[in-house]
Formats: C-alpha cells, sequence, structure tokens
C-alpha cells in the first residue's frame, strides 16, 4: 500500500445488495493501491456515500449525511451512488459538497472519476439504466464483515410492481455465470468465511437470461457441495420463484440454514392486484405451508407496505390476521412512500399519514411479540451460532447468529469467532442469551 494513498471510507444506507455493491467499490479501489479504506467516523479524503431510494425517508436521510459530510469534511470530495443517484442525479449533484454522481452502470469507473473530480464539483456520471445489460464482474475475496460473505448472484429486475422503482434504477434482470459465483465462493471459503449469503435484487430469476430458464436450486446445490463451507444462506426471494425443488433441498441440507425471507407485501387480494404482485393470499399460504411442513421451525421473515393507495381499514385487518396467522418470526413493516416515477404515484386514493403509521406501529407491534415468542421456544437447547465480532456503547460484544435468522449474545464470553454451538438459557429484548457448551 502506498504510504500517500487516499483514505477512503464509505457509508451505505440500503439493503444488503448495496453493502454488497460497497464491497465492490472497496476493491475497485483498493486494487489500484493508491487508495486505503477507512472508518466512516474517521478523517478521509473522499467519502462514499451509497445511498437508497425505497422510501422518501430513505432520500431525506442521504440528504442529510451529504450535508453534513460537506460541513464537517469541506477538503474532501464526497461520491454519491446507489438508487438515489441513479434516480436523481442532478438533484444529487447539487447538494453542497458533491463531486461526483456515481449511477448503477457506472460504480465501475469509480476510481477514474474520483481522479478527476475536485471536492464539491457536482459530476454527473450516470449512464442510461438501459445500458446495464451485463453483470459488473468484480473478484470480492474480501469483505468488512468476517464472519459472513455476501455473494451477488443477479442483478435487476423484470417486473413491474406498482410502488417500485427498482427496475429504473436498477436495469433488467442479469445474472452472473455459475463458475464466476462458485470461483467467488471459493475464495472466501478459503478465506476463511464460514458462511455464504446469496443475494440479488430478484434472486429466484437466477439464470434466466443466461441459461434460459431458473437455475437457483442447481446452483445452491453445487456451493453445498464445496468443501470448507459451514452453512449457507439465501437472503430475500421472492414467492412465485420458491419451489418445492428449493424447499426440499434446505429440508434435505443441512448447511442450508433453515431461513427463508419471502415479500408478503399484503393480505388483501385487492391491494396485491393494485402492486401488480404476481400471487393471491391464497397462494402465499399455501407457500408457508408447504415450507412448514417440510422445514419445522423455520425462520420466517417477510415485508409489508403499510398504507398502500386505496388499502382499506378492512385490507389491513386482513394483513394482520394472515401475519398473526402464519409462524412468521419476524416482519419488515414499511410506512408507504409515493416514489417518483412508479405506477402508483398517479393513483388518487391516496391514505392519510396518521393512518399509515398507525398500521405499521400495529405490525411492528406483531413482529416483536412473534420474534420473542419465537426465542422463547429456544430456551434450554443447544444451537450452532455464528459469532461474529461487534459492540455496543463502544463496548465488545459476544454476539451471532442460528441457522434460523436469530441474534445470540453471550455475555460471559471472551470474543469469539466462527462457528461454536451455544447452550440457550434465557432472551433478552432482541436476543437470545447463551453460553458456550463445552466438552470434556
Amino acid at each position: 500500500m502506498n504510504s500517500n494513498s487516499k483514505r477512503v471510507a464509505f457509508c451505505t444506507f440500503g439493503c444488503r445488495l448495496n453493502q454488497y455493491d460497497t464491497e465492490t467499490m472497496r476493491t475497485l479501489l483498493e486494487r489500484e493501491g493508491e487508495f486505503r479504506t477507512v472508518g466512516f467516523r474517521e478523517e478521509a479524503d473522499i467519502y462514499v456515500v451509497n445511498t437508497c431510494s425505497v422510501t422518501a425517508r430513505a432520500d431525506a436521510t442521504a440528504r442529510k449525511t451529504i450535508r453534513r459530510l460537506a460541513a464537517e469534511h469541506p477538503q474532501a470530495q464526497i461520491v454519491v451512488t446507489g438508487c438515489y443517484a441513479q434516480r436523481a442525479s442532478e438533484e444529487v449533484a447539487a447538494l453542497p459538497g458533491v463531486s461526483v454522481v456515481l449511477g448503477a452502470a457506472d460504480r465501475g469507473r469509480i476510481a477514474s472519476e474520483v481522479r478527476v473530480a475536485g471536492p464539491g464539483e457536482g459530476r454527473v456520471s450516470v449512464s442510461p439504466i438501459e445500458d446495464a445489460t451485463k453483470f459488473l464482474e468484480v473478484p470480492i475475496t474480501e469483505m468488512m464483515e468476517r464472519s459472513r460473505a455476501f455473494v451477488k448472484v443477479q442483478e435487476g429486475c423484470n417486473e413491474s410492481c406498482t410502488f417500485c422503482i427498482v427496475p429504473q434504477t436498477r436495469g433488467a434482470s442479469r445474472s452472473r455465470t455459475e463458475d464466476a459465483v462458485l470461483a467467488q465462493v471459493r475464495e472466501l471459503l478459503d478465506g476463511g468465511y464460514g458462511e455464504i449469503v446469496l443475494t440479488g435484487v430478484h434472486a429466484g430469476d437466477y439464470g434466466i437470461d443466461l441459461y434460459g430458464h431458473r437455475r437457483l436450486p442447481q446452483l445452491i446445490e453445487r456451493i453445498l457441495a464445496m468443501p470448507g463451507l459451514e452453512r449457507f444462506r439465501l437472503s430475500s426471494i421472492e414467492p412465485s420463484t420458491v419451489t418445492d425443488e428449493l424447499i426440499a433441498l434446505m429440508a434435505d441440507a443441512p448447511l442450508f440454514a433453515r431461513h427463508f425471507h419471502i415479500p408478503f407485501q399484503s393480505g388483501s387480494n385487492a391491494v396485491l392486484s393494485r402492486m401488480q404482485r404476481r400471487y393471491t393470499v391464497e397462494q402465499f399460504d399455501d407457500l408457508v405451508n408447504r415450507i412448514a411442513a417440510k422445514v419445522p421451525e423455520f425462520g420466517f421473515g417477510t415485508d409489508v407496505i403499510c398504507g398502500f393507495p386505496g388499502e382499506t381499514d378492512d385490507d389491513f385487518q386482513q394483513t394482520f390476521d394472515w401475519l398473526e396467522r402464519w409462524p412468521v418470526t419476524y416482519l419488515h413493516p414499511f410506512t408507504y412512500s409515493v416514489r417518483p416515477g412508479s405506477t402508483a404515484e398517479s393513483f388518487g386514493d391516496q391514505i392519510p399519514g396518521d393512518v399509515k403509521k398507525r398500521r405499521t406501529r400495529a405490525l411492528k407491534r406483531l413482529s416483536r411479540d412473534k420474534s420473542a415468542a419465537f426465542r422463547q421456544t429456544h430456551i434450554g437447547r443447544d444451537v450452532a451460532v455464528l459469532m461474529e465480532a461487534s459492540e455496543r456503547a463502544g463496548q465488545p460484544l459476544v454476539s451471532g447468529l442460528t441457522d434460523t435468522y436469530m441474534r445470540v449474545e453471550l455475555p460471559d464470553n471472551p470474543p469469539l469467532e466462527g462457528m461454536h454451538m451455544v447452550h440457550i438459557y434465557d432472551v433478552a429484548d432482541e436476543a437470545m442469551l447463551g453460553r458456550l457448551v463445552t466438552t470434556e
């Protein structure tokens, strides 16, 4: 590393996909030899802000962060990328202190862009998203998170959900080759990562563009057969692509974490139709039952939109009732926010803000109750936990995740990493409490 290398700090908002994209940019910069990564709270020459635009609040949070960076570090370059940058590049470029705005198809040029852009220049380097026709292949072999490694296998989306602008910000669906995925997984396993997490915008569509049909189960089978793998996890997946083959694979493969995150969005068929989701509530219910029959006590997370245009009290009650009935272990409720450029932007029957917030709060309470009940079932059990180095209030925290995506804390143990058997003896507000199982 050059002693005169420029310090780069990253701030990532939004989903795991954005975190992977940040790793991509970090890798691209570091391999140049003239950049080195520092923590976001440290003094840096370049600050990269990877934005989300799923809600108006996400946009506002990004703007606040950019303005703060400009005020605190006026001599630094501020690079803004991500979905907000792609959607509203000129708006972002006009913010104080912004050096360059990078589009989704332009992240591969981050090194060359920061070399020519000056502080506060407001340079826009955003290509039409239609130009993004191939997966940006970058050999990421090391990640800032040390225990779990995320592997992005697919980008973009071909769906047309009326609330969503992902196709406009990330482009059409495009997959990596199986050989490229497996090569990265091999490098990560050799680097000591215990868990591989497969992710994508619409991961279930993996392979359609390359092979003419979906090949996610086949890809997972090849990963599960790789020596050195301790745990495999699948990130969010659309309900229409959760096949019996995939469920059977999870049920039969011990290394396949018993955890599905499947977006539900609404328990009203009328609302689902207005959203242009490709399933009914009854079909989703059948899917949940099929999973539960094959994979008992699986971790089940889902997303729900509260206050979509036209959602009545009865529609919301149906949503609540379904979620209460199912073995949901956590919820991500989103207060509906109009997204510029989405089909739903033109819908006239918008829900008052206080109603949307009330519905969101109700689902957050349900999530806490369901998660707490699920954690209680683990008391007295021994479970495998992948430990992660973390902290709370500046103090080291020994914690990790079960295969069902439940957090475990070990209050009485020194810092450690890797997979360990842990005895669960109690639960806390947002985690289970455990102690190491010792063998004598």
